[in-house]
């Protein structure tokens, strides 16, 4: 079996497309850059290429949809380009496999659901996306699950959890704790650190491409998330415990999302899926390989 990762050269999608290949997949990285997956073959492409997606659909089985503009910072500078990334390209990604009778796994968000209306949060929730990112990310999501309603398109979305793990971008909020702490600066934590996250390992949200890809399962979005909740304050409390330096606080950062529980209830039903990285164990693995990484 043969999969097409998008995005492959990224940080979630480096992971994914090495989990393909302990499963035995032959892998095939599709990305505006050469991946440094060992074992995959790197296709250089962009996802708004309609000839260059439609061949690299067309060599695979199934199609793990990840590449995207998943910078919200990125997606708020620049929402034309979230648009046009992660629907458009989506969409592209969608008419292809229809084309050529392909399976796609797409890596949606549990962004998607905004303010929340109850809680736990089931895949049932009204989504209200209130950011360029989000909003972008359901889009796509839609055009892929319309195209599974209306022209016979094998697909499932996977609304992720936020995603952490080796190889995450400098930006994100665990390199921004643990870089700034590792060189005794403060922590600044925006508004009180009260917003939860049920932070997922990547090597969980890779195990989940898999088993969505090996599933007839169609039509449908499953919240793929950790059970577990963590503060952001927590967050920079256990990095700073590690390396010991001052939390502080300021102010709340412009269109985050509120907190809010996720159920991940109904993909352990379909998929038998769960995740099984705690989050100390994960954050204690991040620290450890960048540590190694300056030694």
């Amino acid at each position: 079996m043969r999969a097409l990762v998008t995005g492959a050269a990224g940080f979630l999608g480096r992971h994914v497309a090495r989990k393909f290949l302990e499963e035995g997949w032959e892998v095939i990285a599709f990305d505006t850059r050469e991946s440094d997956v060992e074992g995959v073959q790197s296709i250089q492409g962009d996802l708004l290429d309609v000839e260059a997606v439609d061949a690299a659909v067309a060599s695979v089985d199934v199609v793990a949809h990840v590449a995207a503009i998943g910078d919200v910072y990125l997606a708020a500078e620049k929402p034309e380009l979230a648009a046009a990334v992660n629907v458009v390209g989506t969409t592209n990604i969608a008419n292809a496999a229809v084309a050529h009778g392909k399976r796609v796994v797409y890596a949606s968000t549990w962004e998607v659901y905004g303010e929340p209306e109850y809680e736990p949060i089931d895949e049932e929730h009204p989504c209200r996306p209130d950011h360029p990112y989000n909003i972008t990310k359901l889009g796509g999501e839609m055009m892929l699950l319309s195209a599974c309603e209306l022209r016979g398109l094998s697909g499932v979305a996977l609304r992720l959890g936020t995603a952490y793990g080796s190889g995450l971008r400098p930006n994100s909020v665990f390199r921004i704790f643990i870089d700034r702490a590792k060189r005794g600066e403060p922590i600044t934590v925006a508004g009180d650190g009260s917003q939860g996250r049920q932070f997922t390992h990547a090597s969980d949200i890779a195990r989940a491409f898999v088993l969505a890809a090996e599933s007839d399962v169609s039509g449908i979005a499953l919240n793929t998330v950790a059970p577990e909740t963590t503060t952001i304050r927590e967050l920079a409390e256990r990095v700073a415990a590690r390396y010991p330096t001052e939390v502080t606080f300021g102010p709340k950062r412009p269109g985050d999302v509120p907190p809010s529980t996720v159920s991940p209830k109904k993909i352990e039903e379909v998929l038998g899926w769960r995740a099984e990285v705690s989050f100390e164990a994960g954050l204690n693995e991040l620290m450890d390989e960048l540590e190694a990484q300056e030694s």
